[in-house]
């Protein structure tokens, strides 16, 4: 019933349930509480015809759980006919293989097209290379008259002319490159040409008339107090040295006459890997000799002991080393140099050359089982396009056999080198 109070709204019965109006409980639908019983299990019928035989190796096996009873080993079982696997198969075969061709065929037929509708274009691009060169070729050949320098008219071709200003053109940039070049690696190309005609001009003996030697310095040797007397009436200048070596690490080359620093750049960087600040630390060491590359063995240790140094450099750069390298490549096979590190005196024998990438990285690995040396710098010289590498292995003083790991050089025992060998 509705309520007289509120004819146009709805309201909440005793029951908490919402009133509608013009609606009552009379008019209520009746719910019906239906239930569904479960269907029945329907069963596949299974042939008769078809008899599966399940073999069973091992009988105990199937009454292992309690409350079953023991199954003869073979038993019949009516199952439904499967499918072999092997019909499957040979149908995705088939159906690939349908697919596969169908695709080869679609891709020639549009081959095919393509060529067919790209045929006339390139008659059309033949026929105008064929254009452009006949009006190229009369264009280059068309005379053209030029005044000379005695007021005479000559007449040449345009393609003459072309050519004459493409090689004049050519050959003032190569002149001024090329001087550019020269001018910038000077000192080099003045440290090669010097050495190639001093071995012109010197003799192969040191008491020969030309052979520039000073006589009077080798009289001043001989009769010097010296610790090793062995090669002094030779005039040998090593056989005049102490055995202490140098208070600064250096290293000696005596086929090209150098003497120089050996400088170690500080590890922290290194440390750190910083790469930038062990490249900038390299190029500052530089300036003052050559530089034992951070992280690489030192001398007398398994491994590889890494010098590099500039073969060129900016003139303007500072530093008095920027060419000491220069003539590196000189060194050959069998050629000797030596290193004075921490007052220990090492012989190193070259054993190899090589021209390597800068971006080759081998050339630093260290290997435990050898006592190396390598030497680098920068070639052709004025580029930084390759490396040359020069490799050496550790020997001993005396005999000149390679040292093996942990073992040391005879002390007391000094080299000789001949006067000619080493600058004084």
């Amino acid at each position: 019933m509705l309520n007289p109070s509120f004819p146009h709204r709805a309201w909440y019965d005793d029951d908490g349930n919402i009133i509608l109006p013009g609606f009552t409980r009379a008019s209520e639908p009746e719910v019906r509480e239906v239930r569904r019983e479960p269907s029945p299990r329907r069963e596949i019928p299974i042939p008769e015809n078809i008899e599966w035989i399940i073999i069973e190796d091992n009988p105990e096996a199937l009454h292992k759980l309690d409350g079953v009873p023991e199954i003869s080993p073979a038993m019949s079982v009516n199952l439904p006919p499967r499918i072999p696997m092997r019909i499957h198969v040979q149908e995705r075969i088939v159906a690939v293989r349908r697919i596969t061709r169908g695709a080869v065929r679609e891709g020639a037929k549009q081959y095919r097209v393509s060529i067919n509708a790209g045929q006339p274009l390139l008659e059309r691009a033949k026929d105008d290379l064929v254009w452009l060169r006949r009006v190229t070729w009369n264009f280059l050949a068309q005379p053209v008259w030029v005044p000379t320098r005695r007021r005479e008219i000559k007449q040449y071709s345009r393609g003459t002319l072309f050519t004459l200003d493409i090689l004049r053109f050519g050959g003032t940039f190569a002149v001024i490159f090329l001087g550019l070049f020269v001018a910038l690696n000077y000192d080099s190309f003045w440290q090669i040409t010097r050495s190639n005609i001093s071995v012109i001009l010197s003799s192969p003996s040191i008491e020969s008339a030309g052979d520039g030697a000073d006589d009077a310095l080798i009289e001043t040797l001989k009769q010097t107090a010296a610790q090793s007397v062995d090669g002094r009436e030779r005039g040998e200048l090593i056989s005049f040295l102490p055995t202490v070596g140098p208070p600064d690490n250096r290293i000696l080359i005596p086929k090209l006459s150098l003497n120089v620093p050996l400088v170690t750049p500080p590890l922290d960087s290194l440390l750190k890997q910083d790469w930038t600040q062990v490249e900038t630390d390299i190029q500052s060491a530089l300036a003052d000799g050559v530089v034992h590359y951070p992280g690489t063995a030192r001398p007398g240790q398994a491994g590889n002991f890494f010098v590099t140094g500039h073969s060129s450099y900016y003139p303007w750069a500072p530093g008095k080393y920027k060419t000491v390298f220069a003539r590196l490549p000189q060194l050959a096979i069998g050629d000797e140099y030596w290193v004075y590190y921490k007052g220990d005196r090492h012989r190193y024998l070259v054993t190899s050359k090589k021209e390597v990438s800068p971006s080759d990285v081998s050339v630093l690995d260290q290997p435990e089982n050898k006592r190396i040396s390598t030497l680098m710098t920068c070639t052709p010289i004025g580029t930084t396009l390759r490396r040359l590498i020069v490799q050496a292995v550790e020997v001993d003083p005396l005999s000149g056999q390679p040292l093996k790991i942990g073992e040391r050089s005879e002390k007391g025992v000094t080299p000789t080198v001949k006067l000619e060998a080493l600058p004084i």
